[in-house]
């Protein structure tokens, strides 16, 4: 028995505010076999939550305002929002700057009245009048309206059905788009529409049933949206008294609920590692405490919120300011996470460590650098779109595109590199810091801020640019201290960039509990642009425990210089070390600006017989064809690139067919290139790429979206 696992776990229950008779009640039900007990266990515990019980306008307040709701700004202080929803003159800047962004707002909330969404790479569907907020509309399964404690499986449907769906519907973050269109037209059937969808999922997912209250995280990001779409239409007649009073009972509720169900991770040695899940747990609170101080509960809310906001950006952001999960995606989340925080702190008058604003500035810098040449991430590790708010483009927004981010960070950190690779101030920078925002931005310069290249070696990821040449490499171990959970097996592999387009990619994520077996294979080691040995991956995984990786590697830098002429980066991995004739495998990357040029060197070195194998994943839509042997070029519009591999082995050299994500649930056709050798104790290869010519528009190819199998 772990007794730390076992002291950590009852401390963490402790921190959520749960007497000792319910930490041993909840102890009990998940302990026990017998669901009917467990139940009964579980729901003993909940009363004394307060979650079981009908919630009432005079528990709701806070003693200080009275048993009655004549809520008005005691539901919500819009004063201390991000922006002021009521200023005529943030609706008029927005008419006159985002003018090309109005009838794009109205067709979205036309859809999402139409009840249609895509959700996830569903594709465009109609979710039924009134909506089915318990069902993934791919595969048809509906979740019952269980307690959540005895939905553990809903993950791992057997059919194939993904309940991240449900989830992602339920976050509520199509209604500040509907609350967008109310403002703009002033046209009641946007604001009905918010009520009514409200009330609904109000009726059917009553706390704390059904699959919708399952994940904390999402209850978090749910009220969160609900608060945005009430500010936009308080003044509506569709928002009543009895609409008020209905919504102030489930705020008390979504923020007990969080307190209590915090996603601390507890790891199996009882050490804790809190990841994005329980950093959304505390903006959340954070969120229901600094704008609902009428509701009960809510100065407890705000204490818990203030102090793991800190706490969350020490712990979760690596000095480099990466996010420690191993993703860029996650990075984008937990950026936007902290941001929401850091706001509405700084708009109540909070003030927040400087060195939390330091690292959160790092966070920033980060995006900067990673953006491609093009304005779009590389996809490395997991990326399921996971978003706070979605307060653009809603139904078309780019998944890849994370450059709204760098107009925040401008203006919050004086920057003019971030201004000047941002594309503009960003609608999203619009709703979180307003017009004095956007003069603020306006008011910096963008001269002299060109890109060099950049080194996070806390993360483990390196960046090789020039102009519009770019080049990312992945050398960072399991991430989310050793958990592995949204880490792919990348070691040493690497993304490029050059002249107009990305060649070599990350193919990306895909699914995750739909299809464990391709949830697998895109974490895989072969689906990245490394060096597998001997079939092997380069840490280890369960194909059950999808959201684990062994720490199997660990990565040595050798050498990274950056010089205006070369850059050097020199590394290796034991991955292969555990092998019965262990492995290292050792790889270099040169980049030789003035001629545009790239190298990359491998040295695998060991002992014995080994089979090696290299995988090269081309974007979707790159043709490939080999001019002779160990020599290959792309087929595509624009820019081609040409691969010239020399190697001490003789090598059998493929073209496969493969795939890329570059959004969660879809999946494009691409191209690979597979190199395979057997070497005895050590082997040198070293592969050439360079940009050759521009070929005509007929070697484009035009991609197929394969939607969620």
């Amino acid at each position: 028995m772990n007794y730390r696992r076992l002291l950590n776990g009852y401390r963490a229950q402790c921190r959520r505010g749960k007497s000792h008779y319910q930490i041993v009640l909840e102890a009990l039900a998940k302990s026990s076999r017998n669901p009917s007990f467990a139940s009964t266990l579980m729901k003993t515990s909940l009363r004394r939550h307060g979650l079981l019980n009908d919630v009432r306008a005079k528990t709701t307040l806070s003693p200080s305002l009275g048993s009655t709701l004549n809520l008005g700004h005691d539901l919500v202080l819009s004063d201390r929002f991000f922006v002021s929803l009521t200023d005529k003159e943030l609706w008029e800047t927005y008419r006159s700057m985002f003018a090309n962004k109005i009838q794009t707002v109205i067709d979205d909330a036309n859809r999402i009245c139409r009840h249609e969404f895509d959700l996830l790479g569903s594709a465009p569907i109609c979710l039924g009048h009134p909506i089915d907020w318990h069902i993934d509309p791919v595969t048809g399964y509906r979740w019952p309206k269980k307690l959540y404690s005895e939905l553990k499986n809903a993950r791992t449907i057997p059919n194939g059905s993904d309940v991240k769906l449900p989830w992602e519907l339920s976050r509520m973050q199509h209604l500040p788009t509907l609350g967008k269109a109310y403002r703009l037209t002033k046209n009641e059937r946007y604001a009905e529409e918010i009520t009514q969808q409200i009330t609904h999922w109000l009726d059917e997912n009553p706390c704390p049933y059904g699959v919708n209250w399952l994940c904390p995280m999402d209850v978090a990001i749910r009220i969160m949206n609900i608060i945005w779409a009430y500010l936009l239409i308080e003044d509506s007649p569709a928002v009543r008294g009895d609409f008020k009073t209905r919504l102030a009972c489930s705020i008390l509720q979504h923020g007990q609920y969080i307190l209590f169900n915090l996603e601390y991770g507890l790891r199996d040695d009882g050490s804790i590692t809190n990841g994005n899940h329980y950093l959304a747990n505390i903006v959340g609170l954070l969120h229901l405490g600094l704008l609902c101080p009428g509701i009960n509960k809510a100065d407890e809310w705000r204490s818990v919120g203030i102090k793991a906001l800190v706490e969350e950006m020490d712990r979760q952001v690596h000095p480099d300011g990466v996010n420690f999960e191993s993703s860029i995606s996650y990075h984008r989340l937990v950026l936007e996470l902290f941001t929401a925080g850091a706001l509405l702190c700084r708009a109540n008058g909070i003030t927040l460590p400087a060195r939390f604003w330091e690292r959160l500035e790092r966070m920033f810098e980060f995006v900067l650098y990673a953006t491609r040449p093009d304005g779009r991430i590389p996809t490395v590790g997991d990326a399921d779109d996971g978003r706070l708010f979605i307060l653009s483009d809603y139904g078309n927004w780019d998944r890849r595109d994370f450059r709204y981010l760098l107009s925040i960070g401008a203006v919050l950190f004086d920057r003019e590199d971030m201004k000047a690779h941002s594309g503009g101030f960003s609608e999203d920078a619009f709703w979180l810091l307003g017009p004095s925002g956007m003069n603020a931005f306006a008011a910096l310069n963008t001269t002299g801020s060109d890109l060099e290249s950049k080194a996070f070696p806390d993360s483990g990821l390196y960046v090789m640019r020039q102009s519009n040449r770019y080049l990312l490499a992945c050398c960072g171990e399991v991430g989310t201290d050793g958990v592995g959970n949204h880490k792919h097996n990348d070691l040493l592999s690497f993304e490029l960039y050059a002249g107009d387009k990305p060649f070599i990619i990350d193919p990306g994520a895909y699914v995750y509990t739909r299809s464990p077996k391709w949830r697998n294979t895109f974490r895989s080691t072969a689906f990245h642009n490394t060096v597998v040995i001997d079939e092997q991956q380069q840490n280890r995984f369960e194909p059950s425990e999808i959201f684990k990786m062994s720490s199997d590697a660990n990565v040595v830098l050798l050498d990274w210089i950056s010089t205006p002429k070369l850059d050097r980066l020199d590394a290796e991995h034991t991955g292969y070390a555990r092998l019965d004739y262990p492995v290292r495998h050792r790889r270099t990357f040169l980049f030789h600006k003035a001629k545009g040029m790239w190298e990359i060197i491998d040295v695998l070195t060991g002992r014995n017989e080994h089979t090696a194998d290299w995988y090269f994943h081309f974007d979707t839509g790159i043709g490939l064809e080999s001019t002779r042997n160990g020599t290959f070029r792309t087929l595509c519009e624009g820019t081609t690139l040409q691969i010239t591999v020399h190697s001490e082995i003789l090598l059998t050299f493929k073209i496969e067919d493969g795939w890329v994500s570059r959004q969660y649930g879809q999946k494009l056709p691409a191209k690979i290139l597979h190199m395979t050798g057997r070497f005895n104790a050590q082997c040198r290869t070293h592969l050439t790429m360079c940009i050759v010519s521009k070929l005509d528009s007929k070697f484009a190819t035009t991609p197929t979206v394969n939607q969620i199998e």
